[in-house]
């Protein structure tokens, strides 16, 4: 994971605590889903297409 991505992580991941101590779990939520979606996005091979995973079954 580059430094940039880990940055934007530790703040998201700071605006979503400072959300849940203010009782806002709606917003904390919203960051909460930013952070899975980028972990997830650098976890994937990156000779995988983001948006195109095809189903072999599908294809044929």
């Amino acid at each position: 994971m580059n430094t940039g991505m880990q940055t934007k992580i530790r703040e998201w991941e700071a605006e979503r605590d400072r959300n849940l101590r203010i009782h806002c779990p709606l917003v904390a939520a919203k960051f909460q889903r930013w952070i899975d979606r980028a972990k997830e996005e650098d976890d994937r091979p990156h000779s995988q297409p983001r948006d195109k995973i095809f189903n072999k079954k599908a294809c044929s």
